[in-house]
């Protein structure tokens, strides 16, 4: 992982503000029930006035009839006021951006499964758990967002192996390290032991529309 130490916007663990506007592929991670990420294009950061983001996708889990159930929702403009309720706010590098685009496969490719609807493929929550490894076992599945412990991976698609855990490709990781310190690293292949993975939200392709 390179260290991001320039593009850190927010950081709630290392009291790290740094207001103004930005713009650019910019990933908000939440504090809150619904284990909430945000992506956006724009945001303007402010002491005093919190983060203002301007639209963007919002992707979490919810209850529903007593179940949990995946969300990604289009944002019209908004503000977070109060800052203790994310985590952190990072733009990633153009270059990563870069690899990332090049690296994703067309969604025509062969064998690969493009869910119309936002679905949760796992949860770990002791109550109100998802996991649908066994019934996806071996298939290709486009568009993953998966929380991990201590980060994120947006990839281009994933697959469940033999043992069980996910493996993803064409990767955006940001994460902290050893010492709390947010890096961002894009990789073309990243297998997940399922031990410290929190979720995995498949976006659908409706959402990914504009």
């Amino acid at each position: 992982m390179n260290h991001i130490n320039e593009i850190i916007l927010y950081d709630l663990v290392h009291n790290i503000i740094k207001e103004g506007e930005y713009l650019g592929s910019i990933i908000t991670k939440c504090k809150d029930e619904h284990k909430s990420v945000i992506f956006s294009d724009k945001v303007k950061i402010s002491n005093d006035n919190g983060i203002f983001l301007e639209k963007g996708l919002t992707i979490g889990f919810e209850i529903l009839n007593h179940r949990s159930s995946a969300f990604s929702r289009k944002l019209n403009d908004f503000t977070i006021k109060d800052l203790s309720t994310i985590e952190y706010c990072v733009k990633i590098p153009d270059d990563l951006m870069l690899l990332y685009d090049e690296g994703q496969f067309s969604d025509t490719f062969p064998f690969t499964i493009n869910l119309l609807h936002t679905s949760g493929l796992y949860l770990d929550d002791y109550k109100h758990g998802i996991n649908h490894f066994e019934f996806f076992y071996g298939e290709i599945l486009k568009n993953p967002i998966s929380l991990i412990n201590n980060g994120i991976i947006l990839a281009d698609r994933v697959v469940i192996d033999h043992h069980g855990d996910p493996v993803f490709y064409d990767c955006l990781i940001v994460g902290r390290d050893e010492n709390e310190n947010l890096k961002v690293s894009y990789e073309p292949l990243t297998n997940v032991d399922d031990k410290v993975v929190e979720f995995i939200i498949i976006l659908g392709i409706e959402e990914l529309k504009t």
